[in-house]
């Protein structure tokens, strides 16, 4: 009984043991279960939490990416309005000024109509000016008229080549310096330039394709036509040499006018060189001769003897009191400076040009448009010669 007591003591206390291991062992697993359960909790808020964030940082991200394409498109759209806005001022300057045209082009216009000023009223130094038309403030155009005749005009002389013509222009050169051979040479040059055969003037002085094909290398040359614009006469043989006495050669010349030289528009040295007289007190010098300054004289008139010369007693070009000068008078002045024959200056001038030049100037605001028209025959039949826009000027 004893050993079966014992053993059901140590029974029991194995079984005592036992439940105690098992509750133990439960109790371990609810606490490791638990722990589990606090990990995957904190695991999830940790990961919710790295969630939240990420999306906070791409919502940040989308909203910057929003601000710059906003911010990007409005600067766009400003500059865009720019462009339009510039372009929309630029062309009514340009309305101006064909505005300016066509006003201008009107007969009996001069070039001291006030209504060829016409000032934005915004510009206080032009504020004694009359308006004629209702612009805006910053709106308006002003208008020049200028004698394409107060230049010269070589097709007038080399497209019917009388020995009289032909002496005009080697005059012109004469009068630079050059000697009466050379001159003589380069007006051949000139002549069969705009002829339309191939047969070489004086020759050997003059010079046809040939020439040109030889020591130039071009078989354009010459055109055979009349000069269409002065750069063309660079282009010709022995005009280095002229260039050479007179780099500004191109201001004495146009191809615009009808042919003499007005002498109410021109100024006292091409006056001289028109005729012949020497224009400068020495040769590439900056000094006018005493010829120009005669000329000059009687341009003016003298007021103390009531005659106050082409300028009116005001002594201002293109004013109302202009007086034009008689052709005649102008001869018998030249003549007695030492020019040729009335016979050979007769043809060389007129008193009143009929081709115009107009330069009109369109204003809208800070924009300026420039139109240049020459117009022949105002008064009568008009003819457009040319029109071209002026950039830079």
């Amino acid at each position: 009984m004893s050993f079966n007591n014992e053993y059901v003591i140590f029974v029991g206390i194995n079984n005592n043991n036992i439940i105690s291991n098992i509750k133990l062992n439960s109790h371990s697993q609810n606490r490791s279960i638990d722990h589990r359960s606090k990990i995957d909790a904190d695991q999830n808020r940790s990961l919710r939490s790295h969630e939240s964030g990420s999306v906070l940082i791409a919502v940040f991200w989308l909203m910057a990416a929003m601000g710059i394409t906003i911010f990007s498109s409005m600067v766009v759209l400003r500059s865009d309005l720019r462009v339009v806005d510039s372009e929309k001022s630029s062309f009514r300057a340009l309305q101006l000024a064909e505005m300016g045209v066509a006003i201008a082009a009107q007969r009996g216009i001069e070039e001291y109509d006030n209504i060829l000023k016409q000032f934005p009223v915004n510009d206080i130094a032009f504020a004694e000016f009359e308006d004629y038309f209702e612009f805006a403030p910053d709106e308006g155009f002003r208008v020049e008229i200028k004698k394409e005749a107060g230049r010269i005009n070589p097709n007038h002389y080399l497209l019917r080549p009388t020995p009289e013509s032909l002496n005009a222009m080697a005059d012109v050169f004469q009068s630079w310096g050059i000697e009466l051979s050379e001159a003589q040479e380069i007006v051949n040059c000139l002549l069969d330039w705009v002829d339309a055969d191939e047969v070489t003037s004086a020759a050997p002085d003059g010079a046809e394709a040939e020439w040109y094909e030889a020591n130039v290398g071009s078989l354009n040359y010459p055109f055979n036509r009349a000069f269409y614009d002065v750069k063309e006469m660079q282009f010709v043989k022995g005009m280095d040499v002229v260039a050479a006495y007179k780099p500004n050669w191109r201001n004495y010349f146009t191809v615009r006018s009808q042919g003499p030289l007005d002498i109410n528009d021109a100024d006292a040295n091409l006056i001289a060189v028109a005729a012949g007289l020497e224009e400068m007190s020495e040769i590439g010098g900056s000094e006018f001769s005493e010829n120009v300054d005669e000329i000059e004289d009687f341009l003016n008139g003298e007021s103390e003897s009531g005659s106050y010369g082409r300028n009116g007693p005001d002594g201002v070009k293109d004013t109302v009191d202009d007086t034009p000068i008689d052709v005649n008078l102008l001869i018998d002045e030249l003549i007695r400076l030492g020019a040729p024959s009335p016979e050979q200056l007769t043809d060389r001038f007129t008193s009143s040009g009929n081709t115009l030049r107009i330069i009109s100037t369109g204003i809208k605001g800070e924009y300026q448009r420039k139109l240049e028209v020459v117009l022949r025959n105002r008064g009568t039949n008009p003819s457009i010669i040319s029109r071209e826009e002026i950039f830079g000027k």
